[in-house]
């Protein structure tokens, strides 16, 4: 079968496995991400009565990749799950000319039960890791909860008793989609974390992350001996020519950027046959990436245990988030806004801070792509604050948003300006007098002007 951009049609003479066109802009997978994120949602409404699953898999929009229609192959029962154990009809595509081939590593009902995407395993609806997404919104430890709460098993007869229930009711139709748990105050604590979770999640950015889609690292090039190099045959990072390495980005950014400046100038073989201590350095931080085991990596990924390193990084980046908190001078109830584009006007930033209280004034300051927001009353200012924080955006652009300085602050800001031109300023020569207001002196008031109203012995 073909589906193009939602549509199918019948294909002619595809062999025993047949492939798949779809389109990663709002097609299917965002309409089965978007049933399945909804409390108590059908599945069974996917695009063209198509089969979740067996027609069409669960993944997310940055495995598609940005190409808007992509060719699939689907292949029947032709792996086991990781998670269940069971088999399944797995889906092969490349998402784009730089990526390397994905494949979906789960089956579709085990990634219903925690709403992930079934190749990357990471969450439909916030873009994040299964622990973060769980402990931000008060859903429990990962992996003891499934759908609709239900206790997952953790013997073989239960697991397959539990996943065979789980693909019929996928098949009839009637398989819940994910839904969190409200046991333990997790309603409330989504509310308190939300800003967080907007702040965390790659579905808000503009550009998606399509590094996840690189070819993968090549262990013969970090080990010096990659045979495939010098001819450009190697389809693995970095002697395909893809110098990106999100492996040292967030941890060690000095050796990626002394990597990757090697890698312009000198080649991947050059690189490669580099023995100094620095490259033998990034070679060890690149294979200290790539150890241990996949199968242990999937599991603790689906069920969030504590051996998903990339979900400890996203828990402490939302441990250090610094809280927007109110300035102690009472008399401040302006908000600054940063960001801004050119198409952005006065009656658009009304429009997003009326809600919180009666505005006195919108001042913009298109030079510098900034505006204040100033209230009537202290209490409006701290409620946008809080809602807005790290949340705006108007016009599909991300704006910042903090508490203008004090009139104090402002005063003694314009004071150490002024002590600076004052003092600053060329002592002129004996006998002379600098001009008031010259280029290169102070500009003071006119009774500070020492050549006025007969303030030096010489002045006319």
């Amino acid at each position: 079968f073909f589906l193009r951009a939602g549509r199918l049609r019948c294909g002619q003479g595809l062999g025993p496995s047949c492939c798949a066109m779809a389109s990663s802009s709002g097609g299917a997978a965002a309409t089965a991400a978007a049933a399945a994120a909804r409390p108590g949602a059908q599945l069974a409404q996917t695009p063209d009565g198509l089969t979740l699953g067996e027609d069409f898999p669960y993944v997310c929009e940055v495995c598609l990749g940005p190409n808007p229609y992509v060719r699939m192959l689907k292949m029947p029962n032709s792996r086991e799950c990781k998670i269940s154990g069971r088999p399944y009809t797995a889906f092969r595509w490349k998402p784009g000319s730089e990526a390397r081939y994905k494949e979906t590593i789960v089956a579709a009902e085990v990634a219903i039960a925690k709403n992930v995407c079934q190749v990357c395993l990471m969450d439909m609806e916030y873009n994040l890791p299964v622990a973060v997404r769980d402990q931000l919104t008060g859903a429990g430890k990962g992996g003891e909860r499934g759908v609709g709460g239900v206790q997952m098993p953790g013997s073989d007869v239960n697991k397959e008793f539990y996943w065979e229930n789980q693909r019929q009711s996928l098949a009839a139709g009637t398989l819940q989609g994910y839904q969190e748990l409200n046991a333990g105050g997790g309603a409330a604590s989504v509310g308190a974390n939300f800003e967080k979770l907007a702040a965390l999640s790659r579905n808000n950015s503009h550009t998606p992350y399509y590094d996840r889609n690189l070819p993968k690292l090549c262990s013969f090039w970090a080990r010096q001996t990659c045979n495939r190099v010098a001819n450009g045959s190697c389809p693995y990072r970095p002697c395909c020519g893809v110098f990106r390495f999100p492996e040292l980005a967030s941890t060690q950014p000095e050796l990626l950027s002394t990597l990757v400046r090697k890698l312009h100038a000198e080649g991947a073989l050059g690189c490669m046959r580099d023995t100094s201590d620095e490259m033998e350095e990034i070679r060890e931080a690149l294979r200290d990436s790539q150890r241990g085991s996949r199968n242990e990596a999937i599991r603790n990924r689906y069920h969030g245990t504590e051996g998903d390193k990339l979900a400890a990084k996203y828990l402490d980046k939302a441990q250090s988030m610094a809280a927007l908190t109110p300035p102690e001078d009472q008399g401040v109830v302006a908000l600054w806004v940063g960001g801004l584009t050119a198409d952005i006007t006065q009656q658009d930033l009304r429009d997003a801070f009326y809600a919180y209280g009666e505005i006195a004034a919108v001042r913009m300051k298109p030079e510098r792509r900034c505006a204040l927001i100033e209230y009537t009353l202290r209490k409006s200012a701290e409620e946008a604050a809080t809602a807005l924080h790290r949340r705006l955006a108007i016009k599909g652009a991300r704006l910042k948003l903090w508490w203008a300085k004090s009139q104090q602050a402002a005063d003694n800001a314009d004071a150490r300006k002024y002590v600076s031109q004052a003092y600053g300023a060329p002592v002129p020569p004996p006998g002379e007098v600098a001009a008031f207001g010259a280029a290169g002196g102070a500009s003071l008031y006119p009774s500070m002007n020492p050549s006025a109203m007969g303030a030096r012995p010489d002045a006319r």
